[in-house]
Protein backbone atom coordinates (compact mmCIF):
# COMPACT_ATOMS: atom_id res chain seq x y z
CA UNK A 1 0.00 0.00 0.00
CA UNK A 2 3.04 2.34 0.84
CA UNK A 3 4.43 1.37 -2.51
CA UNK A 4 0.71 2.75 -4.39
CA UNK A 5 0.26 5.87 -2.31
CA UNK A 6 4.31 6.74 -3.50
CA UNK A 7 3.36 6.20 -6.94
CA UNK A 8 -0.08 7.85 -7.19
CA UNK A 9 1.48 11.24 -5.33
CA UNK A 10 4.11 10.68 -8.01
CA UNK A 11 1.32 10.15 -11.03
CA UNK A 12 -0.19 13.58 -9.69
CA UNK A 13 2.73 15.47 -9.71
CA UNK A 14 3.89 14.20 -13.10
CA UNK A 15 0.30 15.02 -14.97
CA UNK A 16 -0.23 18.51 -13.47
CA UNK A 17 3.38 19.52 -16.04
CA UNK A 18 4.17 22.66 -13.94
CA UNK A 19 7.68 22.99 -13.49
CA UNK A 20 8.75 25.65 -11.45
CA UNK A 21 12.57 26.45 -10.06
CA UNK A 22 14.48 25.20 -12.91
CA UNK A 23 12.15 25.83 -15.93
CA UNK A 24 14.15 28.96 -17.21
CA UNK A 25 17.17 26.72 -17.22
CA UNK A 26 15.34 24.13 -19.03
CA UNK A 27 14.06 25.79 -22.17
CA UNK A 28 14.56 23.54 -25.34
CA UNK A 29 14.82 26.56 -27.93
CA UNK A 30 17.44 25.50 -30.57
CA UNK A 31 18.54 29.76 -31.34
CA UNK A 32 20.63 27.66 -33.87
CA UNK A 33 17.88 26.37 -36.06
CA UNK A 34 17.88 26.81 -39.48
CA UNK A 35 15.82 25.78 -42.65
CA UNK A 36 17.42 23.24 -44.74
CA UNK A 37 15.66 23.14 -47.81
CA UNK A 38 18.18 24.00 -50.25
CA UNK A 39 20.40 25.51 -47.99
CA UNK A 40 23.99 23.56 -49.08
CA UNK A 41 24.65 25.35 -51.76
CA UNK A 42 28.25 27.00 -50.96
CA UNK A 43 31.12 25.95 -49.17
CA UNK A 44 30.26 28.84 -46.26
CA UNK A 45 26.68 26.80 -46.13
CA UNK A 46 28.43 23.27 -44.83
CA UNK A 47 30.71 25.81 -42.82
CA UNK A 48 27.76 27.33 -41.31
CA UNK A 49 25.71 23.90 -41.17
CA UNK A 50 28.69 22.50 -39.33
CA UNK A 51 28.72 25.03 -37.03
CA UNK A 52 25.06 24.60 -36.29
CA UNK A 53 25.14 20.98 -35.87
CA UNK A 54 28.00 21.31 -33.19
CA UNK A 55 25.68 24.06 -31.68
CA UNK A 56 22.69 21.55 -31.25
CA UNK A 57 24.96 19.71 -28.42
CA UNK A 58 24.50 21.38 -26.07
CA UNK A 59 20.99 21.43 -25.25
CA UNK A 60 20.70 17.61 -23.85
CA UNK A 61 23.28 19.11 -21.35
CA UNK A 62 20.66 20.35 -19.12
CA UNK A 63 19.14 16.53 -19.00
CA UNK A 64 21.51 14.05 -19.33
CA UNK A 65 22.79 14.28 -15.81
CA UNK A 66 19.01 13.25 -14.98
CA UNK A 67 18.64 10.30 -16.81
CA UNK A 68 23.15 8.79 -16.00
CA UNK A 69 24.18 10.41 -13.07
CA UNK A 70 21.57 10.26 -10.72
CA UNK A 71 20.75 6.82 -11.38
CA UNK A 72 24.43 5.62 -10.03
CA UNK A 73 25.14 5.82 -6.38
CA UNK A 74 27.55 8.81 -7.29
CA UNK A 75 24.37 11.57 -6.71
CA UNK A 76 21.10 11.56 -5.23
CA UNK A 77 18.25 13.72 -4.77
CA UNK A 78 18.78 15.18 -0.84
CA UNK A 79 15.56 17.65 -1.02
CA UNK A 80 14.07 15.48 1.65
CA UNK A 81 11.19 16.61 2.74
CA UNK A 82 10.44 18.28 -1.34
CA UNK A 83 7.13 18.07 -2.69
CA UNK A 84 8.07 20.06 -5.88
CA UNK A 85 6.61 18.16 -9.26
CA UNK A 86 10.58 18.67 -11.07
CA UNK A 87 12.07 17.63 -7.87
CA UNK A 88 10.08 14.19 -7.47
CA UNK A 89 11.06 13.80 -11.56
CA UNK A 90 14.43 13.92 -10.45
CA UNK A 91 13.92 11.33 -7.12
CA UNK A 92 12.31 9.02 -9.45
CA UNK A 93 15.34 8.26 -11.24
CA UNK A 94 17.16 8.39 -8.85
CA UNK A 95 15.38 5.22 -7.62
CA UNK A 96 14.20 3.72 -10.65
CA UNK A 97 10.54 4.31 -10.58
CA UNK A 98 10.54 7.10 -13.68
CA UNK A 99 7.03 7.04 -15.39
CA UNK A 100 6.65 6.95 -19.17
CA UNK A 101 5.66 10.76 -18.89
CA UNK A 102 8.88 12.01 -17.31
CA UNK A 103 9.08 15.61 -18.47
CA UNK A 104 13.09 15.32 -18.31
CA UNK A 105 13.21 11.94 -19.74
CA UNK A 106 11.08 13.21 -22.89
CA UNK A 107 12.87 16.21 -23.05
CA UNK A 108 16.84 15.02 -23.26
CA UNK A 109 14.92 12.48 -26.31
CA UNK A 110 13.33 15.82 -27.82
CA UNK A 111 16.34 17.41 -27.75
CA UNK A 112 18.59 14.63 -28.85
CA UNK A 113 16.29 13.75 -31.85
CA UNK A 114 16.66 17.88 -32.62
CA UNK A 115 19.86 17.67 -33.01
CA UNK A 116 19.81 14.74 -35.37
CA UNK A 117 17.86 16.01 -37.58
CA UNK A 118 20.12 19.10 -38.11
CA UNK A 119 22.96 16.23 -38.17
CA UNK A 120 20.92 14.40 -40.58
CA UNK A 121 20.06 17.69 -42.41
CA UNK A 122 24.14 17.94 -43.12
CA UNK A 123 24.75 14.58 -44.50
CA UNK A 124 22.56 14.39 -46.34
CA UNK A 125 23.34 18.02 -48.06
CA UNK A 126 26.90 16.22 -47.65
CA UNK A 127 25.42 13.29 -50.46
CA UNK A 128 26.17 10.88 -47.93
CA UNK A 129 24.00 7.81 -46.72
CA UNK A 130 23.96 4.99 -44.17
CA UNK A 131 24.25 1.34 -46.04
CA UNK A 132 22.42 -0.64 -43.83
CA UNK A 133 23.11 -3.76 -45.89
CA UNK A 134 26.84 -3.01 -45.74
CA UNK A 135 27.14 -1.15 -41.96
CA UNK A 136 29.09 1.20 -44.03
CA UNK A 137 29.02 5.25 -44.46
CA UNK A 138 28.53 6.08 -48.41
CA UNK A 139 29.38 8.32 -50.19
CA UNK A 140 27.17 9.40 -53.71
CA UNK A 141 29.24 10.21 -56.90
CA UNK A 142 28.59 13.97 -57.05
CA UNK A 143 29.20 16.60 -59.88
CA UNK A 144 32.35 18.55 -60.47
CA UNK A 145 30.14 21.72 -59.66
CA UNK A 146 29.99 20.18 -56.07
CA UNK A 147 30.77 23.29 -53.65
CA UNK A 148 33.18 21.00 -51.58
CA UNK A 149 36.87 19.79 -52.36
CA UNK A 150 36.61 16.06 -52.01
CA UNK A 151 38.88 16.50 -48.20
CA UNK A 152 36.74 18.86 -46.93
CA UNK A 153 33.64 16.65 -47.92
CA UNK A 154 35.23 13.96 -46.30
CA UNK A 155 36.36 15.53 -43.41
CA UNK A 156 32.72 17.28 -42.48
CA UNK A 157 31.17 14.00 -42.92
CA UNK A 158 33.38 12.25 -40.65
CA UNK A 159 32.28 14.74 -37.97
CA UNK A 160 29.09 14.42 -38.78
CA UNK A 161 29.23 10.95 -38.09
CA UNK A 162 30.79 11.87 -34.83
CA UNK A 163 28.15 13.37 -33.64
CA UNK A 164 25.35 11.52 -34.56
CA UNK A 165 27.01 7.98 -33.22
CA UNK A 166 27.39 10.21 -29.70
CA UNK A 167 24.13 11.38 -29.60
CA UNK A 168 23.12 7.40 -30.61
CA UNK A 169 25.22 5.74 -28.33
CA UNK A 170 23.90 7.79 -25.58
CA UNK A 171 19.96 6.68 -27.04
CA UNK A 172 20.64 3.33 -27.10
CA UNK A 173 22.73 2.98 -23.42
CA UNK A 174 19.84 5.03 -22.07
CA UNK A 175 16.45 3.75 -24.20
CA UNK A 176 17.56 1.01 -25.81
CA UNK A 177 16.25 0.40 -29.04
CA UNK A 178 15.44 3.19 -30.27
CA UNK A 179 14.29 4.62 -33.72
CA UNK A 180 16.82 4.97 -36.20
CA UNK A 181 17.07 8.12 -38.40
CA UNK A 182 19.59 8.83 -40.54
CA UNK A 183 17.87 11.28 -43.74
CA UNK A 184 15.75 13.95 -43.14
CA UNK A 185 11.76 13.23 -43.08
CA UNK A 186 8.68 14.21 -42.41
CA UNK A 187 5.42 14.00 -39.81
CA UNK A 188 4.29 11.41 -41.61
CA UNK A 189 7.14 8.97 -42.61
CA UNK A 190 8.37 9.44 -38.90
CA UNK A 191 4.96 7.73 -37.89
CA UNK A 192 5.91 4.70 -40.36
CA UNK A 193 9.41 3.98 -38.34
CA UNK A 194 9.56 0.93 -36.24
CA UNK A 195 12.01 0.94 -33.30
CA UNK A 196 14.95 -0.89 -33.96
CA UNK A 197 17.26 -3.48 -32.20
CA UNK A 198 19.48 -2.61 -29.87
CA UNK A 199 21.84 -4.70 -32.24
CA UNK A 200 20.96 -2.33 -35.48
CA UNK A 201 21.61 0.89 -33.70
CA UNK A 202 25.01 -0.51 -32.65
CA UNK A 203 26.06 -1.59 -36.22
CA UNK A 204 24.92 2.19 -36.93
CA UNK A 205 27.23 3.62 -34.11
CA UNK A 206 29.84 1.65 -35.70
CA UNK A 207 29.84 2.39 -38.90
CA UNK A 208 29.05 6.24 -38.38
CA UNK A 209 32.03 6.36 -36.07
CA UNK A 210 34.40 4.06 -38.98
CA UNK A 211 33.71 6.80 -40.97
CA UNK A 212 34.66 9.34 -38.21
CA UNK A 213 38.01 7.67 -37.62
CA UNK A 214 38.79 7.47 -42.04
CA UNK A 215 37.83 11.24 -42.14
CA UNK A 216 38.13 13.60 -39.53
CA UNK A 217 41.07 15.34 -38.73
CA UNK A 218 44.46 13.39 -37.85
CA UNK A 219 46.22 16.18 -36.80
CA UNK A 220 47.71 15.87 -33.53
CA UNK A 221 47.17 17.94 -30.32
CA UNK A 222 48.62 20.91 -29.83
CA UNK A 223 48.61 23.50 -27.22
CA UNK A 224 49.01 26.59 -29.30
CA UNK A 225 46.68 24.87 -32.31
CA UNK A 226 43.98 23.11 -30.00
CA UNK A 227 41.41 21.26 -31.94
CA UNK A 228 39.26 24.08 -31.75
CA UNK A 229 36.38 21.37 -30.31
CA UNK A 230 35.87 19.52 -33.78
CA UNK A 231 35.86 16.09 -33.57
CA UNK A 232 38.90 14.53 -34.35
CA UNK A 233 40.45 11.03 -35.28
CA UNK A 234 41.32 10.47 -31.71
CA UNK A 235 38.07 11.69 -30.30
CA UNK A 236 36.13 8.90 -32.86
CA UNK A 237 38.73 5.91 -31.95
CA UNK A 238 38.03 7.03 -28.10
CA UNK A 239 34.28 7.23 -28.56
CA UNK A 240 34.31 3.77 -30.91
CA UNK A 241 36.59 2.11 -28.09
CA UNK A 242 34.37 2.66 -25.34
CA UNK A 243 31.35 1.13 -27.99
CA UNK A 244 33.36 -1.77 -27.99
CA UNK A 245 33.88 -1.89 -24.58
CA UNK A 246 30.12 -1.78 -23.53
CA UNK A 247 29.35 -4.45 -26.50
CA UNK A 248 32.21 -6.58 -24.56
CA UNK A 249 34.75 -6.54 -27.66
CA UNK A 250 37.71 -5.54 -25.49
CA UNK A 251 40.28 -6.79 -27.95
CA UNK A 252 38.58 -4.44 -30.60
CA UNK A 253 39.04 -1.24 -28.12
CA UNK A 254 43.15 -1.92 -27.56
CA UNK A 255 44.16 -0.92 -30.95
CA UNK A 256 42.32 2.34 -30.98
CA UNK A 257 43.03 3.37 -27.31
CA UNK A 258 46.86 2.65 -28.36
CA UNK A 259 46.79 4.51 -31.12
CA UNK A 260 45.36 7.64 -29.34
CA UNK A 261 48.01 6.89 -26.47
CA UNK A 262 51.06 7.08 -28.45
CA UNK A 263 49.75 9.09 -31.31
CA UNK A 264 47.24 12.20 -30.61
CA UNK A 265 49.11 14.30 -28.90
CA UNK A 266 47.23 14.14 -25.87
CA UNK A 267 48.12 14.38 -21.84
CA UNK A 268 47.67 14.69 -18.57
CA UNK A 269 48.31 17.79 -17.01
CA UNK A 270 50.29 17.18 -14.33
CA UNK A 271 51.68 20.55 -13.73
CA UNK A 272 50.45 23.26 -10.82
CA UNK A 273 49.32 22.42 -7.36
CA UNK A 274 46.12 20.85 -8.26
CA UNK A 275 46.73 19.31 -12.03
CA UNK A 276 42.99 17.96 -11.84
CA UNK A 277 41.29 21.00 -11.27
CA UNK A 278 42.86 23.02 -13.49
CA UNK A 279 40.95 20.63 -16.43
CA UNK A 280 38.00 22.15 -15.78
CA UNK A 281 39.22 25.48 -15.25
CA UNK A 282 37.54 28.28 -17.56
CA UNK A 283 40.42 29.47 -18.22
CA UNK A 284 41.79 26.64 -19.75
CA UNK A 285 39.45 25.13 -21.98
CA UNK A 286 40.17 23.06 -24.81
CA UNK A 287 43.82 22.06 -23.08
CA UNK A 288 46.16 18.61 -23.53
CA UNK A 289 43.38 16.25 -21.50
CA UNK A 290 40.19 17.23 -23.71
CA UNK A 291 40.05 14.82 -26.03
CA UNK A 292 36.03 15.74 -26.78
CA UNK A 293 34.30 18.55 -24.96
CA UNK A 294 30.85 20.07 -25.71
CA UNK A 295 31.33 23.72 -26.14
CA UNK A 296 29.68 26.57 -24.29
CA UNK A 297 30.02 30.07 -24.37
CA UNK A 298 29.15 32.89 -21.70
CA UNK A 299 28.35 36.55 -22.45
CA UNK A 300 24.76 36.30 -22.36
CA UNK A 301 24.19 35.56 -26.30
CA UNK A 302 22.56 32.18 -24.57
CA UNK A 303 25.19 29.85 -25.83
CA UNK A 304 25.91 29.33 -21.99
CA UNK A 305 25.82 26.44 -19.71
CA UNK A 306 23.02 26.03 -17.29
CA UNK A 307 24.94 23.58 -15.08
CA UNK A 308 26.26 25.88 -12.43
CA UNK A 309 22.76 27.59 -11.69
CA UNK A 310 21.43 23.76 -11.86
CA UNK A 311 23.92 22.01 -9.36
CA UNK A 312 24.82 25.40 -7.35
CA UNK A 313 23.08 25.46 -3.46
CA UNK A 314 19.47 27.03 -2.98
CA UNK A 315 21.02 29.66 0.03
CA UNK A 316 24.58 31.05 0.20
CA UNK A 317 26.19 28.12 2.47
CA UNK A 318 29.57 29.77 2.58
CA UNK A 319 31.36 26.56 1.67
CA UNK A 320 34.94 27.26 0.68
CA UNK A 321 34.92 27.05 -2.89
CA UNK A 322 31.70 26.59 -3.93
CA UNK A 323 30.05 29.84 -5.78
CA UNK A 324 26.48 31.03 -5.81
CA UNK A 325 25.55 32.37 -9.60
CA UNK A 326 23.44 34.78 -10.11
CA UNK A 327 19.97 33.74 -10.95
CA UNK A 328 17.75 30.68 -9.95
CA UNK A 329 19.95 27.85 -7.94
CA UNK A 330 18.73 24.26 -8.13
CA UNK A 331 20.78 22.56 -6.12
CA UNK A 332 20.51 19.27 -7.94
CA UNK A 333 22.54 16.37 -8.79
CA UNK A 334 24.04 16.46 -5.29
CA UNK A 335 27.25 13.82 -4.29
CA UNK A 336 26.18 11.01 -1.76
CA UNK A 337 28.05 11.29 1.30
CA UNK A 338 29.09 7.55 -0.04
CA UNK A 339 31.10 8.97 -3.30
CA UNK A 340 32.73 11.82 -0.92
CA UNK A 341 34.10 8.89 1.50
CA UNK A 342 34.92 6.59 -0.62
CA UNK A 343 37.80 8.99 -1.65
CA UNK A 344 41.27 9.15 0.26
CA UNK A 345 41.21 12.47 2.80
CA UNK A 346 44.53 13.43 0.55
CA UNK A 347 42.75 12.62 -3.18
CA UNK A 348 42.69 16.09 -4.36
CA UNK A 349 39.77 15.23 -6.46
CA UNK A 350 37.51 14.96 -3.72
CA UNK A 351 37.48 18.10 -1.99
CA UNK A 352 37.01 20.26 -5.45
CA UNK A 353 34.41 17.62 -7.12
CA UNK A 354 32.57 17.53 -3.86
CA UNK A 355 31.33 20.51 -0.89
CA UNK A 356 30.28 19.54 2.36
CA UNK A 357 28.33 21.81 4.74
CA UNK A 358 27.97 21.21 7.88
CA UNK A 359 25.46 23.02 9.95
CA UNK A 360 26.36 23.83 13.74
CA UNK A 361 26.26 21.31 15.93
CA UNK A 362 25.90 18.42 13.71
CA UNK A 363 29.57 17.01 13.21
CA UNK A 364 28.91 13.88 14.59
CA UNK A 365 25.55 13.66 12.39
CA UNK A 366 26.49 13.04 8.91
CA UNK A 367 22.72 12.71 8.08
CA UNK A 368 22.35 16.68 9.24
CA UNK A 369 25.37 17.38 6.52
CA UNK A 370 24.79 18.69 2.97
CA UNK A 371 27.12 17.67 0.20
CA UNK A 372 27.26 20.33 -3.30
CA UNK A 373 28.96 19.70 -6.09
CA UNK A 374 31.72 21.23 -6.84
CA UNK A 375 32.80 20.58 -10.28
CA UNK A 376 31.21 22.60 -12.92
CA UNK A 377 30.63 25.60 -10.92
CA UNK A 378 31.66 28.86 -11.34
CA UNK A 379 30.19 32.01 -10.50
CA UNK A 380 28.48 33.55 -13.42
CA UNK A 381 26.44 36.59 -13.59
CA UNK A 382 23.79 36.12 -16.06
CA UNK A 383 21.61 33.36 -15.27
CA UNK A 384 22.55 29.98 -17.02
CA UNK A 385 25.38 31.50 -18.80
CA UNK A 386 28.49 29.24 -17.43
CA UNK A 387 31.44 29.38 -19.71
CA UNK A 388 32.58 25.60 -18.85
CA UNK A 389 32.72 23.09 -21.04
CA UNK A 390 30.96 19.65 -21.13
CA UNK A 391 33.97 17.45 -21.12
CA UNK A 392 32.54 13.92 -23.14
CA UNK A 393 36.38 12.30 -23.55
CA UNK A 394 39.27 13.12 -21.25
CA UNK A 395 42.91 11.23 -21.62
CA UNK A 396 42.44 10.04 -18.46
CA UNK A 397 39.11 8.28 -19.84
CA UNK A 398 41.42 6.36 -22.85
CA UNK A 399 43.94 5.41 -20.22
CA UNK A 400 41.67 3.74 -18.22
CA UNK A 401 39.38 2.38 -21.36
CA UNK A 402 42.91 0.62 -21.65
CA UNK A 403 43.27 -0.96 -18.43
CA UNK A 404 40.07 -2.12 -18.49
CA UNK A 405 40.08 -3.32 -21.94
CA UNK A 406 43.35 -5.26 -21.23
CA UNK A 407 42.28 -6.68 -17.53
CA UNK A 408 45.55 -7.38 -16.46
CA UNK A 409 47.82 -6.40 -14.28
CA UNK A 410 51.18 -5.89 -15.86
CA UNK A 411 53.71 -2.95 -16.35
CA UNK A 412 51.62 -1.10 -19.28
CA UNK A 413 48.40 -1.32 -17.20
CA UNK A 414 50.09 -0.48 -13.72
CA UNK A 415 51.56 2.67 -15.64
CA UNK A 416 48.33 4.18 -16.67
CA UNK A 417 46.13 3.40 -13.61
CA UNK A 418 48.95 5.37 -11.57
CA UNK A 419 49.00 8.23 -14.12
CA UNK A 420 46.00 8.69 -13.17
CA UNK A 421 46.19 7.92 -9.41
CA UNK A 422 49.24 9.87 -8.75
CA UNK A 423 48.32 13.12 -10.89
CA UNK A 424 45.52 13.05 -7.55
CA UNK A 425 48.44 13.32 -5.12
CA UNK A 426 48.00 9.84 -3.95
CA UNK A 427 50.67 6.78 -3.42
CA UNK A 428 51.69 4.89 -6.50
CA UNK A 429 50.07 1.28 -6.35
CA UNK A 430 51.94 -1.35 -6.53
CA UNK A 431 51.38 -4.80 -8.62
CA UNK A 432 50.68 -6.62 -5.32
CA UNK A 433 48.41 -4.08 -4.67
CA UNK A 434 46.03 -5.36 -7.87
CA UNK A 435 47.66 -8.74 -8.19
CA UNK A 436 43.99 -10.42 -7.95
CA UNK A 437 41.42 -10.09 -10.42
CA UNK A 438 38.84 -8.48 -7.94
CA UNK A 439 41.54 -6.36 -6.61
CA UNK A 440 42.44 -5.39 -10.59
CA UNK A 441 38.97 -4.52 -10.96
CA UNK A 442 38.53 -2.65 -8.02
CA UNK A 443 40.92 -0.55 -8.30
CA UNK A 444 40.15 0.47 -12.02
CA UNK A 445 36.16 0.79 -11.52
CA UNK A 446 37.43 2.84 -8.24
CA UNK A 447 40.00 4.85 -10.15
CA UNK A 448 36.92 5.68 -13.15
CA UNK A 449 34.55 6.67 -10.19
CA UNK A 450 36.79 8.63 -8.47
CA UNK A 451 38.33 10.74 -11.68
CA UNK A 452 34.98 11.04 -13.44
CA UNK A 453 32.60 11.78 -10.80
CA UNK A 454 29.88 14.19 -12.08
CA UNK A 455 30.71 13.94 -15.26
CA UNK A 456 27.69 11.88 -16.30
CA UNK A 457 29.52 8.50 -16.45
CA UNK A 458 29.23 6.57 -13.69
CA UNK A 459 26.15 5.09 -14.59
CA UNK A 460 27.58 3.80 -17.73
CA UNK A 461 30.57 2.47 -16.62
CA UNK A 462 28.65 0.28 -13.82
CA UNK A 463 26.36 -1.16 -16.71
CA UNK A 464 29.20 -1.90 -18.57
CA UNK A 465 31.63 -3.51 -16.32
CA UNK A 466 28.65 -6.31 -16.35
CA UNK A 467 30.86 -7.42 -19.69
CA UNK A 468 34.05 -6.27 -19.26
CA UNK A 469 34.88 -7.01 -15.63
CA UNK A 470 34.21 -10.72 -14.05
CA UNK A 471 33.85 -9.40 -9.78
CA UNK A 472 32.03 -6.10 -10.27
CA UNK A 473 28.23 -6.41 -11.21
CA UNK A 474 26.08 -3.06 -11.12
CA UNK A 475 22.95 -4.70 -9.42
CA UNK A 476 25.42 -5.65 -6.95
CA UNK A 477 26.34 -1.88 -6.43
CA UNK A 478 23.75 -0.90 -6.13
CA UNK A 479 22.04 -2.93 -3.57
CA UNK A 480 25.31 -1.96 -1.24
CA UNK A 481 24.68 2.11 -1.95
CA UNK A 482 20.89 1.55 -0.87
CA UNK A 483 22.42 -0.15 2.59
CA UNK A 484 24.94 2.24 2.96
CA UNK A 485 22.64 5.57 2.12
CA UNK A 486 19.60 4.02 4.06
CA UNK A 487 20.05 6.58 6.70
CA UNK A 488 19.95 9.63 4.11
CA UNK A 489 16.77 7.76 1.83
CA UNK A 490 14.60 7.25 5.19
CA UNK A 491 14.08 10.98 5.60
CA UNK A 492 12.41 11.42 2.50
CA UNK A 493 8.98 11.65 2.85
CA UNK A 494 6.94 8.77 2.74
CA UNK A 495 10.48 7.03 2.75
CA UNK A 496 11.91 3.93 1.22
CA UNK A 497 12.80 1.13 3.58
CA UNK A 498 16.33 -0.67 2.04
CA UNK A 499 14.54 -3.72 1.05
CA UNK A 500 12.11 -1.49 -0.74
CA UNK A 501 15.28 0.19 -2.54
CA UNK A 502 17.00 -3.24 -3.13
CA UNK A 503 14.09 -4.55 -4.44
CA UNK A 504 14.38 -2.10 -7.61
CA UNK A 505 17.47 -3.13 -8.53
CA UNK A 506 15.37 -6.70 -9.69
CA UNK A 507 12.69 -4.50 -11.76
CA UNK A 508 13.43 -3.91 -15.57
CA UNK A 509 13.26 -0.20 -14.81
CA UNK A 510 16.47 -0.41 -13.29
CA UNK A 511 18.12 -1.43 -16.94
CA UNK A 512 16.16 1.03 -19.36
CA UNK A 513 14.40 4.23 -19.61
CA UNK A 514 11.03 4.33 -20.89
CA UNK A 515 10.36 5.19 -24.34
CA UNK A 516 9.02 8.58 -23.87
CA UNK A 517 4.76 8.50 -23.90
CA UNK A 518 4.01 10.74 -26.51
CA UNK A 519 6.00 8.79 -28.50
CA UNK A 520 3.69 6.33 -27.79
CA UNK A 521 0.28 7.66 -27.77
CA UNK A 522 0.85 9.91 -30.68
CA UNK A 523 1.26 7.29 -33.46
CA UNK A 524 -1.29 6.73 -34.96
CA UNK A 525 0.17 4.27 -37.79
CA UNK A 526 1.42 1.83 -35.90
CA UNK A 527 1.79 0.15 -32.14
CA UNK A 528 5.04 1.10 -30.45
CA UNK A 529 6.00 -0.82 -27.63
CA UNK A 530 7.35 0.57 -24.47
CA UNK A 531 10.36 -0.93 -22.72
CA UNK A 532 9.43 -3.80 -19.94
CA UNK A 533 7.89 -2.44 -16.99
CA UNK A 534 6.66 0.44 -18.19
Amino acid sequence: MKNCIKKLKLLFLFSSIVLVGCSDALDVENKDAISLDGFYKTAENFTIGLTGCYSTLRAPIAYEWMLSEIRSDNTFMNNYGTSNAQNLQVLSNDVFEAPSFDLFIEQYWATTYKSIRSINGLSEGLQTSYNNATGTIDYQTVPASFPLTAADRKRISGEASFMRAYHYFNLVRLYGGVFLIDKEINAEEALEIPRSSVEDIYRFIIADLKNAVANCTTAKFSASAGTGGSATKWAAEALLAKVYLTLGQKSDALPLLTDVITNSGHNLITAGTNPYSDVFSATNEMNTEIVFAIRFKSGALGYGSQLSNLFSSQVDLKIPGLVYPTGTRGGFNNPTPELYDSYAATDKRRDFNIKVYKPSGTAADPTKWTYWTGKHNIAVTVLNDSELDWPVLRFSDVLLMYCEADGTNNATTLGYLNRVHTRAGLTALTSTDVNTPALYEKAVANERRWEFAIENQRWFDLLRFNKTMTTINAKAVMDNHFLLMDPFYTQFAAPYTTAELQAKTADPKFNLLPIPNVEIVTNTVQVIPNNPGY
